[in-house]
This record gives C-alpha cells, sequence and structure tokens, in this order.
C-alpha cells in the first residue's frame, strides 16, 4: 500500500526514515531490484511545506553524480538551482569583502551540482517513490526494531493514530538521520577527535553577498561576479566559517561553524549568539545582514548541532541490516558532502542487499563493503581535524582547497563513479594499495598545513584564485569525471593521478620551506616529522629555487609550473635556496 497502514505487512526491506537518505534508497532499490518489496516509514505526512529546514541543501560532485543516475537531472535542473560549485574568502571578516581573497570557479563547472530545497525535494521523492513501486507508510514512527541474526526476518514495530503494527523484512535499513535509531540502539556510536558546533537560520528573500561591496569595483568585474550568489559561499576566519547558500523560493540559508578549541558552542547555541558571532567576526556581513533585516526582509528559523561530528562501527551487517546517511556518521559540512554520504552509504547497502538475496558467499561481501565505507569515512575525517585555523590563512587554504579537490575527484569521485566498488576478490584488492596511499599522502599533506599556519602569519590581498582554473592538472581531473572507463583504465587513470599526487605534494611541501625560510623551515620540518616522509625529490628540482625567471622553470617539472601557475605567487624567502633542501629525507630520491 502507497499511504499510511498499521496493518502487519511482510516486505524484502524496510527503511526506517523517509529523508533524502530513505527516499533515494528506495528509488534506487526500485530501479536496480525490482522484484524486491521496499518500506519507507516516515513519520511525518504529505504535503511537505518547500523550504524545509534541514541540513544539506547543498551538492557536490559524488553526489550529484549519483543523483543524475537515480534520474533526477532534468527534475533538478528545473525545479532547483544550478549551483556555481563553492566559493571561499579566508582570512577573517575584519577586512571588508573586496580585499579579501576569493577562491572559486572562473566559470560555469561542466560537471554540475545543485543547490536544493529539502522541502520540495522530499516532497517530489515521495511521490516518485509512490509511482516505482516502493510503500510509503507515513505517520507512523518507528517504535522498535527487533534485529535478529543470520537470515531470520526482523521485525520493525511501528505506531501512529491508528494504532501500531508489526512489519517483518529479510532486511533493514536505518535512514533515520540523527534519531540514528540502529547506531543508539546497538550502541556504536564513534567518537571523533574533530570538534566543532554550529548555528544556523534561513532568512526571507535572496541575500547576495555582492550587495557587501558598494559603487564600482573590481569585485564586480571578476569572473562569474555576477552569478556569485549561486555558489555556496564561505566567509572564513580562525577557527570558524560562515555559509550563505541560494534556495528556491526566495530564501537564504546562513549557518556558523565554530571549531573548538577557538569557538566554543556557547558561541553558536541560539540565534542571539549566532548574531554576535557575526557582529564579532564578521562585522562587515553583520552590518549589511542588519541592514538587510532591517529593510524588511525576516529571520524565518533556528536551529543548532552541538558537536556535530560522529562515527559510526559498523555501517553493514552480516546480519543483512545496514545504516545510511546520518544515521551513520557525519563529518563536518565544509564542502558540502550530505549527498556524498547518502550515495555512499546507500549504494553500497544496495550492493549488500543483491548480494543478501542472491547467490554467492553474501558474508564476505558485506565484509568488502563494510571495509570499504569506513575507510572512506576514515578518509574524510582527515581533511577536517584542527583546520580551524587555516581559515585565517588564505594561501594555505587556497593550497588546501586544490589538494583536498585534486584526491576528492581523482580518487573518492572515480572510486564511485566508476563503480569500483562492485569489483570483489582480488580485482578489488588490486585498488587497495593505491587507495592506501592517496591515505598517506593525504594525512601529510593535511599535517603540512596544520603545522604551515603555526609559523606564518599570513593576511590576504585581495586577489581572486580561480580554482579549478582552465590549463592546470586539477580542471583535467574535474573535467575527467564526465568519463566512463573500464576497470583496467580506472586503475591506470588513479595511478597516473597517484604518481602526481605525490609530485604535487614534493611541490607543495618545497613551496612552503621556501616562504618559511631556513628558521622557521627547520622548526616545520622537525614538527610534521617530514623526513620520515618518502617523498622523491630530486637535486636538479631543489637547485631550482636558487634561480629565477625561466632559468627556475626548466628545472620545475609539470607539477611544479601548474602549482606556480594556478595557486598563487611564490613569495621567496631570501634564503629560500637553503631552506628548501630541509625536505631532503633519507628515502629522497638522488637522480638528476
Amino acid at each position: 500500500m502507497n499511504e499510511a497502514s498499521l496493518t502487519d505487512q511482510s516486505f524484502d526491506v524496510v527503511i526506517c526514515g523517509g529523508g533524502m537518505a530513505g527516499l533515494t534508497l528506495a528509488l534506487q532499490l526500485r530501479q536496480t531490484q525490482p522484484e524486491r518489496s521496499v518500506a519507507v516509514i516516515e513519520p511525518t505526512t504529505r504535503p511537505l511545506p518547500d523550504g524545509a529546514h534541514k541540513v544539506g541543501e547543498s551538492s557536490v560532485e559524488l553526489g550529484s553524480i549519483y543523483l543524475r543516475r537515480l534520474g533526477l537531472r532534468d527534475y533538478l535542473r528545473d525545479q532547483h538551482i544550478i549551483k556555481l560549485a563553492l566559493r571561499f574568502f579566508p582570512g577573517g571578516g575584519h577586512l571588508p569583502l573586496e580585499q579579501r581573497d576569493e577562491l572559486g570557479p572562473a566559470r560555469q563547472p561542466l560537471m554540475v551540482s545543485y543547490q536544493m530545497d529539502r522541502g520540495k525535494l522530499e516532497n517530489d521523492l515521495r511521490d516518485m517513490i509512490v509511482e516505482a513501486g516502493a510503500t510509503l507508510i507515513e505517520g507512523a514512527n518507528v517504535t522498535a526494531i527487533e534485529l535478529t541474526e543470520g537470515e531470520a526476518p526482523h521485525t520493525v514495530t511501528i505506531t501512529g493514530e491508528g494504532g501500531s503494527a508489526r512489519l517483518t523484512a529479510g532486511w533493514v535499513t536505518d535512514a533515520s538521520g540523527r534519531r540514528a535509531l540502529i547506531r543508539k540502539q546497538t550502541k556504536s556510536t564513534v567518537g571523533d577527535a574533530h570538534a566543532a558546533s554550529s548555528g544556523w537560520f534561513r532568512v526571507s528573500g535572496d541575500l547576495n553577498i555582492n550587495g557587501m561591496v558598494e559603487g564600482p569595483h573590481d569585485f564586480h568585474e571578476r569572473p562569474v561576479a555576477g552569478e556569485r550568489w549561486r555558489s555556496t559561499n564561505h566567509l572564513m576566519g580562525e577557527g570558524y566559517w560562515v555559509w550563505i547558500i541560494p534556495l528556491v523560493g526566495g530564501r537564504t540559508s546562513i549557518g556558523i561553524v565554530a571549531h573548538e578549541p577557538t569557538h566554543d558552542f556557547d558561541s553558536v547555541r541560539s540565534l542571539e549568539a549566532c548574531m554576535a558571532f557575526l557582529e564579532a567576526h564578521e562585522p562587515h556581513f553583520a552590518r549589511y545582514l542588519r541592514a538587510y533585516l532591517d529593510g524588511g526582509e525576516q529571520v524565518l528559523d533556528f536551529r543548532c548541532l552541538k558537536r556535530y561530528s560522529y562515527n559510526v562501527e559498523r555501517w553493514l551487517s552480516r546480519d543483512r541490516w545496514s545504516v545510511v546517511g546520518e544515521a551513520g556518521a557525519f563529518i563536518d559540512p565544509l564542502y558540502s558532502p550530505g549527498a556524498d554520504s547518502i550515495a555512499l552509504s546507500n549504494s553500497f547497502t544496495v550492493a549488500a542487499i543483491a548480494a543478501a538475496f542472491g547467490d554467492g558467499d553474501f558474508e564476505t561481501r558485506v565484509d568488502e563493503l563494510q571495509g570499504q565505507v569506513a575507510r572512506m569515512v576514515q578518509w574524510g575525517f582527515g581533511f577536517f581535524r584542527e583546520t580551524g585555523p587555516l581559515y585565517r590563512h588564505a594561501r594555505a587554504m587556497t593550497t588546501k582547497y586544490f589538494w583536498d579537490n585534486f584526491l576528492y575527484w581523482n580518487f573518492m569521485c572515480q572510486y564511485f563513479a566508476q563503480g569500483i566498488y562492485h569489483l570483489t576478490g582480488d580485482d578489488l584488492e588490486a585498488f587497495m594499495p593505491v587507495r592506501d596511499r592517496f591515505h598517506t599522502l593525504n594525512e601529510w599533506a593535511q599535517t603540512l598545513l596544520r603545522h604551515w599556519v603555526r609559523l606564518d602569519d599570513h593576511q590576504p590581498e585581495g586577489r581572486f584564485i580561480a580554482i579549478p582554473r582552465f590549463g592546470s592538472v586539477l580542471i583535467e581531473s574535474n573535467l575527467s569525471l564526465l568519463n566512463e572507463m573500464t576497470v583496467d583504465d580506472t586503475y591506470d587513470y588513479m595511478a597516473l593521478r597517484l604518481k602526481q599526487a605525490e609530485e604535487i605534494l614534493a611541490e607543495l611541501v618545497l613551496r612552503v620551506l621556501a616562504e618559511l625560510g631556513p628558521e622557521r623551515g627547520a622548526q616545520l620540518v622537525e614538527a610534521t616529522g617530514l623526513r620520515s616522509w618518502d617523498l622523491k625529490i630530486s637535486d636538479r628540482r631543489l637547485q631550482a629555487e636558487g634561480l629565477e625567471g625561466k632559468a627556475r622553470r626548466s628545472k620545475l617539472g609539470k607539477m611544479g609550473r601548474d602549482l606556480d601557475d594556478h595557486l598563487y605567487p611564490l613569495r621567496s624567502h631570501p634564503e629560500a635556496a637553503t631552506a628548501v633542501y630541509l625536505a631532503r629525507g633519507p628515502l629522497a630520491d638522488e637522480a638528476a
């Protein structure tokens, strides 16, 4: 039945929660395994109001690939907002917006992503899953989940106005968001050292940050300046960032993310606290927002989360249950990862369900899938731990964004887009050394960035830095997401990009040392353990920092020239040629 029905029933799959994660999972199952009976249990009833106040209005590449594969491309294009990627203004709000560095695309990316109205999206997805043949039971709460072992069916008890019912299921998925029914029942929540909190609210109308810069100014002449409002805009400073996201229907989402120990939860726990935070740390935006509200627009609502980051021990169980989306883990909202998390956990769940109801070694398959998703989440946490100080440092934030995108597009997105998670046995194992090396390089890169900002007090310069920029390895990586590849081609592609990642990290180390000079560079080497990293840096490359102009460029590799051209002008310390030799470690490449 495709409406609330409090009668005992049996299904192949019961999904507890009808938000974005549960609804897209139901749609994916009906599209890929139409022989499976699927029920979605959701407390709220239609019609949902447009503009529902939920986290996750914004998508990026991986999640957008997933949504399009569900057949939502035309729907998202017509009913929501085409996103102009991510855009960052690091350095702190003491400066007017036009005096801060701006990082973001100079044109609309070919890999499209979306700014989504979650209320409208979920209302429409409910209609879609019913049309696809799923059972949607609205107005009912899941009051108990009796998980069994092995192949015995689970029992889900639901309660609504008409009483209660017991549903039996061969597979149960928890898509209940932060209610986390199974994670809490199994006591499998895992904490994380990444400590940050958030407060956010929405205002009526289309708040455009271009209005913060008055009169003629080259800020308004920068590439895509007139479309800047379609980006997820980030105002960043020491230990915090502020998001500004446009929503369909004339609303704007505004949020503050506050990292400990610089800022605590009290600074964002109420609307009044958030306004005071903006006054103190983003005074130019606070004045603009206050004038905007004084002009007749309204604050519509407010929510907050204390220490929002957490993980889960198990996403997929041999006992035929799973958790998806925020019912499992939540890392950090900086790069709009909500739809990514849903895409990965849903797709891994669909693969596990296919194995559960099919032939073959189901337990081995579940273990493979669990290991993959757990490793990806662990990797994700590494991008954000102790990153609060970076947000005041425009050069470090530029470097981080370049590096993070390179790894995200070339490994995680391609891993999903090319369906590598479908592989089993030796075919899957062949990719694990590549994955693990990417992970190691990322740990080193994030360590480098964290210690760099502790030794350098960089101030913004009012520059526009196009990321990604055409003609760079980064734009090549982004455009490659449009390609379909065989498994062998995907492996060769990742191996190539891994080699480039090695070269990029070596170049980043040399750039940082060249800027810091010998004294602070030695402190960096000691603090990071740099000499133990097996970076391959030739004498020829080290000698380049003692030269200038064409002589220097002739000794740079492709990645060195790319970073020189597409990041920011290198500010070489007078003793840069001495400082870069600090990067030499016992495993360095001696080749000329």
